[in-house]
């Protein structure tokens, strides 16, 4: 058998002291940024487990879940993780929530079981994790993807809306109120993704529809962001490309639309139409309200939670797939175009 690999062979793999490994394996705030992520890095290529995990996990169930999201910036993943955490506790589990800050290497030690502190199961928003360190997990927690879908893995569960059929409710929303030029902001060229799903969805629909299929009214991303989504619109309309929509692959990204519009004189919806994703609590606020797709946030909870709970049966599978249901909230972002209002 292999010898077990130690915190001494992480430390000399990474070039520091053991001490430094462990206050990384501690979370503990005194290391700097760069040498934390060398010693990440390391602990990733070795496979390294902390003893004091590998002892309380033979100790029997910690009844925590870890959440991992990206950030809680997103109004979006504040709010999941808050009404996560009560759903929890009302089943007698606690949620710890971890921010991984779209690093690798933290997302791949939650789901490989390499963090200082035990849990049951991981529910995890990944946004830098590769289908290989879900395929070539060989220990870890079950884990619940939320959101992205990735290649099925033994003890794996994915939970997450229809991305491309909402994104066709979408199209045929705005084709329905009128509309037939429509910019999509967030186009990702991934195999699999949110992104690329909801790409796939507009364009299936745009088809369908006959609307224009100009490459000019598809716009990447690579944060979906508030400023990203200004900036991106603000682009589209310097360049004289002609929209009377945005679809974007997020709220963030549509109100910073909003406001790009706003600099050009354009007004909303008589002049462009604007959708988003998520429905976050701003959406309802902005002028005008923004209509957007609004999941059963309440469902997706529950769901991820059935899953992590179950993780150890569940986790002879793999695969396991739950589809959440949606719904499109129509608000005055994208009321019905007319002649007598477009021409005032």
């Amino acid at each position: 058998m292999a010898r077990r690999v130690s915190i001494k062979d992480v430390a000399q793999h990474a070039g520091v002291s053991w001490k430094t490994v462990s206050n990384v394996v501690n979370e503990r705030p005194v290391v700097r940024a760069d040498t934390r992520e060398k010693v990440l890095a390391a602990i990733d290529e070795l496979g390294y487990v902390p003893n004091h995990v590998g002892r309380e996990l033979r100790g029997g169930p910690t009844r925590s879940i870890a959440l991992v999201v990206p950030e809680l910036q997103n109004p979006y993943f504040a709010r999941l993780a808050e009404r996560m955490q009560a759903a929890a506790r009302e089943r007698g589990y606690t949620v710890s929530v971890e921010v991984s800050l779209h690093s690798p290497q933290v997302e791949r030690a939650h789901v490989h079981g390499r963090t200082a502190r035990p849990v049951d199961a991981v529910v995890i928003s990944p946004t830098a994790l590769e289908p290989a360190d879900l395929l070539e997990r060989h220990s870890g927690p079950p884990v619940v993807l939320l959101g992205e879908t990735l290649t099925a893995a033994q003890g794996v569960v994915h939970v997450a809306i229809d991305n491309v059929g909402s994104a066709g409710d979408v199209v045929r929303h705005l084709v329905a109120t009128g509309h037939r030029r429509l910019l999509f902001l967030g186009a990702d060229s991934a195999a699999r993704s949110t992104g690329a799903d909801r790409l796939a969805g507009f364009q299936e629909a745009s088809r369908a529809a006959g609307l224009p299929q100009d490459p000019d009214l598809l716009c990447s991303a690579t944060s979906w962001t508030r400023e990203e989504g200004c900036e991106e619109v603000r682009r589209t309309l310097e360049a004289g490309i002609e929209i009377d929509a945005v679809v974007a692959g997020n709220d963030l990204m549509a109100i910073g639309a909003l406001a790009a519009l706003r600099e050009h004189g354009l007004r909303v919806p008589e002049d462009v139409a604007v959708v988003g994703w998520d429905d976050v609590a701003e959406a309802a606020w902005t002028m005008p309200a923004l209509t957007t797709i609004a999941p059963d946030l309440d469902a997706l909870i529950a769901a991820a939670l059935d899953a992590a709970i179950d993780g150890v049966e569940r986790s002879r599978t793999a695969g396991a797939e739950n589809v959440i249901a949606h719904r499109l909230v129509q608000r005055a972002s994208t009321r019905p175009v007319d002649a007598e209002s477009a021409a005032v």
